[in-house]
């Protein structure tokens, strides 16, 4: 008897872990991190699962002897060091913490004033290390199995073959990627990379002033696009903000842009006018928390990891922002970025495109109580809302006498604070379009506002979501 209990408790046990390692399908991510958890020395590239924070396989080791090759000619690397100028503080006299200083002046109380005394000097740097001077970019090519990556101190397109049984790194010697002068050149570090639904590889530099696109073809071609513009609704969230330096770009599956900034703003890049537009700020995150690396989980879900937090992975929604824990382990490594070869709403690509061409409700199947309100609808020549109050969980908006062409329709709440956004085309005189509410939406006041393309409209409406 005790043997059969034995054997059925075992077997049970059995049973729960297998459905538990279904629901727990991991995530995998390439990460560039440090050598250990909580340290900042970008140096060292891991294939982890975000699900768990948990490394799968070491991809490259700083400490490791990998061969290196120029990626036109195939030939080895010529080992070369490089004078790269670097602050350093003359310890002159200290304060009581010990900070160095020197005197500068005296006011008329005879008080000192103090301040620090910087002076730079030129320190040799083994460029031809695969992580000379750390990285914080890089993207995952998985057509041809490889890892693009730039170093943040050198401006050079480099890639770890994948395929190879042995280690290997190419580097594209004697082309600039991008204009970063010197390692101190902050703002035109590259932190941003990813590869786009055309497969070329796209990169961003920490101003946003250089769009540069690598074509991952036998022939790659490097290509300064320019400077991203911000769009006019974006007010004083511009997307060459310094406060944002770093952070992360995703693809989607139309061929555009998502840029997470480093204190967890969303801005949406149109790659074809290269304009910029804020979507609003990741919510729910710890506080401290910057993301810094970001991969698609598919849809409309996103992954995002801190470079200075070993707290664990982070979810959230495009259309929400509303970020969750998503990594069931203990410490995480933290990293400077992330990649995989997902893209958002990669999933319901065809069904995006269906939903944008076709108008989602036509007057002819409403209501007859909602005929009638569409018909007073008519003679506004705006955009209208209605229902309102809302009190099934969607509102339609009606489009009359309004121009041809693509519209952006948002849910904000009273503070401007992006809920979910949605773009519809516009085809004909009269259309009318279904938007639902996120399940999960309060009661209260909130705002839609419509855009047209080329800003040949705009409109704000007040609804009540009972």
């Amino acid at each position: 008897m005790k043997r059969k209990i034995l054997l059925s408790f075992l077997l049970a046990s059995f049973i729960c872990s297998v459905h538990a390692q279904k629901r727990q399908k991991p995530i995998l991510a390439y990460a560039i991190t440090a050598v250990q958890k909580g340290q900042s020395n970008w140096s060292e590239v891991r294939l982890i699962d975000v699900s768990t924070g948990e490394e799968v396989k070491t991809i490259y080791e700083s400490s490791q002897d990998i061969e290196r090759f120029n990626a036109r000619t195939g030939k080895p690397i010529v080992k070369k060091d490089v004078l790269n100028n670097v602050a350093k503080v003359e310890k002159v006299a200290k304060m009581d913490d010990g900070t160095p200083v020197i005197i500068r002046k005296t006011d008329g109380d005879n008080t000192v004033i103090m301040v620090r005394k910087i002076r730079t000097e030129g320190v040799k740097v083994q460029t031809d290390k695969p992580f000379a001077t750390n990285s914080a970019a890089c993207a995952y090519d998985k057509k041809h199995e490889r890892l693009y990556y730039t170093p943040m101190g050198i401006n050079q397109l480099r890639y770890i073959d994948l395929k190879s049984k042995v280690s290997r790194v190419y580097y594209f010697e004697d082309e600039a990627f991008g204009p970063l002068k010197s390692s101190r050149d902050v703002p035109k570090q590259i932190t941003r990379m990813t590869i786009g639904a055309d497969g070329n590889g796209y990169a961003l530099t920490n101003d946003a002033n250089n769009l540069l696109r690598f074509t991952t073809k036998k022939k790659p071609e490097i290509t300064d696009l320019g400077a991203l513009t911000d769009d006019p609704s974006n007010g004083s969230f511009s997307v060459h903000n310094q406060n944002g330096y770093g952070g992360d770009m995703i693809g989607d599956a139309s061929g555009d842009f998502y840029l997470i900034t480093a204190n967890r703003l969303i801005f949406k890049i149109d790659l074809k006018t290269r304009v910029a537009t804020f979507k609003g700020a990741i919510q729910g995150l710890p506080k401290g928390y910057t993301t810094n690396g970001a991969i698609a989980e598919g849809e409309t879900t996103v992954i995002v990891n801190s470079s200075n937090s070993t707290q664990g992975y982070y979810r959230f929604d495009l259309k929400t922002l509303q970020a969750e824990k998503i990594s069931t382990g203990g410490p995480v490594f933290n990293a400077s970025d992330l990649a995989n070869g997902t893209l958002v709403f990669e999933k319901k690509k065809n069904d995006q495109k269906q939903e944008e061409v076709k108008p989602v409700v036509q007057p002819e199947v409403l209501t007859q109580t909602e005929k009638r309100s569409a018909q007073e609808i008519l003679g506004q020549g705006a955009v209208s809302v209605y229902p309102n109050p809302v009190t099934e969980g969607f509102f339609r908006l009606s489009f009359t006498n309004q121009p041809s062409g693509r519209y952006q329709v948002e849910l904000t709440d009273m503070d401007g604070r992006l809920i979910s956004s949605r773009a519809v085309t516009i085809n004909n005189k009269m259309q009318v379009e279904e938007f639902r509410l996120p399940r999960l939406i309060a009661g209260g006041n909130y705002l839609v506002k419509v855009a047209g393309e080329g800003n040949n409209f705009a409109s704000t409406s007040k609804i009540v979501v009972q």
